[in-house]
């Protein structure tokens, strides 16, 4: 009987430390699912951008496309809680209108200095070391 006590015991713990960790991933997880999608760049640094196509899209598989405004934009990334991790931006080199070709630069300054993510409702706001928005999204 004893035994049986000493399996059920690990048994249990076993499952208190899987519903614990699963516990510990499922946020983040909630997180990483909001950031799937496209997105539409809105604002770079409070500059309002009326660019249709500049967008975001970001895949469950963790590589991030769209458009800076002027190129096409590549990149991977990794959202761990609230940040993100983008690896270096790949782009086109296409020349654009001077209006493009200014919010491709504003994108492309804003960029560097993302380091965090908040998704509400159906904004994403891409923030700064000091949480400050430099690049606001609309789903």
């Amino acid at each position: 009987m004893q035994f049986l006590n000493s399996k059920i015991t690990k048994f249990s713990l076993l499952l208190a430390s899987v519903a614990l960790l699963s516990a510990c991933v499922n946020p983040v997880k909630s997180q990483h699912n909001a950031l799937i999608g496209v997105w539409q760049i809105v604002d770079i640094d409070g500059r309002q951008i009326g660019n249709v196509a500049a967008t975001m899209q970001f895949s469950e598989q963790g590589i991030m496309t769209g458009n800076n405004g002027c190129n096409a934009i590549n990149a991977s990334y990794q959202p761990f809680k609230d940040h993100l991790n983008l690896s270096p931006i790949a782009s086109t080199r296409k020349a654009c209108t001077a209006s493009h070709s200014a919010d491709e630069q504003a994108f492309n300054d804003a960029i560097l200095h993302v380091e965090h993510f908040l998704v509400k409702d159906n904004l994403l706001l891409l923030t700064d070391e000091q949480d400050q928005t430099v690049i606001s999204l609309r789903k």
